[in-house]
């Protein structure tokens, strides 16, 4: 009978054990929280999907989960800030920015909830992910009106700085084609030249995803762009429109149409001190 008991226990662990499986790991720790390779995973595939609707030339792969690491870091340091400093989002507040942004997207709640399932992402992990970044928010706004010191010594090695290069240069809006030959892009060029709207010409011949909406791309810094958009659009001015540019998807042909952000002008300043005097009978 004991025989037979041990059996049958043995049995049963053997079948528990051959019924676990890893669903996830840990590929990061941040103090005290954790970065799971699932985050990486998606993380990286929204990268990915983002860079082909736009047809841009893909960077390695290494480089991009480096980037994909260094953003997740960042935010589960800024939700833990925001943790230790008592920052909490209410449901109704939740609720509020969700439906601002179901409205600015011409729906209604419902509307937009069938819409992110539909897209394949949860409602629930959507909600979520509003919320961190409504704690972020909260996060940066404090730290930047907090009172903060800084020497003019400090400012003039910052803006020696590769930094502050990047912190001061401003966002660009571009407009590109994309076509499979030189021949058609040098056709394009023409058509561009003789006085054809580039947006147009974008809507009618270009194989990118953005070209219903005239080729038009998000706003980016120069550092934002792949190496081949960068080297083509770098010291121009608005309306400067590209050569072809061959890339692994075909040839591309860059418009800026517009550029933003905040310009420092350094001028000459003089310290200097004022005396008021009041005249009198033996004063003027």
């Amino acid at each position: 009978m004991k025989k037979l008991t041990l059996t049958i226990a043995l049995s049963l662990t053997a079948n528990i054990h051959s019924a676990i499986e890893i669903l996830d790991r840990i590929a990061v720790i941040v103090d005290d929280g954790l970065i799971m390779e699932s985050q990486i995973k998606s993380g990286l595939d929204e990268i990915v999907l983002l860079y082909k609707q736009q047809n841009i030339p893909l960077p390695s792969t290494d480089s991009l989960k480096d980037q994909v690491i260094e953003s997740l870091i960042i935010e589960e340091l800024q939700l833990q800030m925001g943790n230790r400093a008592g920052v909490r989002i209410s449901d109704s507040e939740l609720n509020d920015a969700i439906t601002r942004i179901a409205n600015n997207s011409n729906m209604g709640l419902q509307e937009f909830i069938v819409y992110i399932e539909n897209d394949g992402e949860s409602y629930e992990s959507f909600r979520e992910n509003v919320r961190k970044q409504m704690i972020i928010q909260r996060i940066q706004r404090g730290r930047v009106g907090s009172e903060i010191d800084i020497t003019e010594k400090e400012f003039a090695a910052f803006l020696e700085t590769d930094e502050s290069l990047i912190e001061l240069e401003p966002e660009f809006l571009v407009r590109q084609i994309l076509v499979q030959n030189i021949s058609e892009a040098d056709a394009l060029v023409s058509r561009i030249e003789n006085g054809e709207e580039f947006s147009e010409v974008a809507k009618e011949v270009s194989l990118s995803s953005n070209a219903s909406i005239g080729g038009e791309m998000p706003w980016r810094k120069i550092s934002d762009m792949p190496e081949l958009f960068s080297n083509a659009l770098k010291n121009k001015n608005i309306g400067f429109i590209s050569k072809p540019l061959k890339s692994g998807a075909g040839y591309h042909l860059l418009k800026i149409e517009d550029k933003r952000g905040q310009f420092v002008q350094y001028e000459d300043q003089w310290f200097s001190r004022h005396i008021l005097l009041s005249p009198s009978a033996i004063r003027n």
